[in-house]
């Protein structure tokens, strides 16, 4: 009996130990921004062609900034999650896009929907994503973009203006690429 309990034991301390380590997200080099603030007085009816609504967020390099300050860039917003498996599949095209375009003026923010930075820290670890990566864990821009469904992609303009709205997955780099470079003529 003594034995069964030292057993069950070990089993408990040894399963503890494991997943405090595997979701530690320490020593990664795991960078992410934050959406910090919208300013609610100023949401507008989202319209193509209409302003983008402005929110205020931080980069993972601890910048923290307007999305109006990106005005004469083409920006994609790309609203996703880790537990989206969609949004999973579509996230090496949205490098790729990043890798040829981001030379010529093109940002792409991949705003994570109210999940907990761990997760987030996890699932980035590892893979090569370049293009900024920022928590919205309050569902800020979220809701003042409407981003009820995963994934859901705002094209805006050089001057600001929502072009576009995706969605749903793109299935190729070259789908995003071609609604990039139609923003940048």
């Amino acid at each position: 009996m003594k034995s069964l309990a030292t057993i069950f034991l070990t089993i408990i301390v040894l399963s503890l130990i494991f997943t405090v380590s595997c979701s530690s997200t320490k020593g990664n080099n795991i960078e992410l921004g934050t959406v910090t603030d919208y300013r609610s007085y100023r949401e507008q009816p989202l319209a193509k062609n209409g302003p983008a609504p402005d929110f205020q967020f931080q980069m993972p390099d601890g910048e923290t900034m307007f999305l109006s300050d990106l005005q004469g860039k083409v920006v994609l917003l790309n609203f996703w999650a880790v537990k989206c498996p969609y949004c999973v599949l579509e996230m090496p095209y949205l490098q790729q896009a990043y890798d040829l375009l981001s030379s010529q003026g093109v940002v792409i923010l991949g705003i994570n929907t109210g999940e907990p930075e761990k997760t987030v820290a996890k699932f980035i670890s590892g893979k090569s994503f370049s293009f900024p990566i920022i928590l919205d864990p309050e569902y800020y821009a979220s809701i003042l973009y409407g981003a009820q469904y995963l994934p859901t992609t705002y094209f805006i303009d050089k001057a600001g203006n929502i072009s576009t709205v995706k969605i749903g997955a793109f299935t190729s780099a070259e789908q995003v690429s071609t609604a990039l470079k139609a923003l940048l003529q």
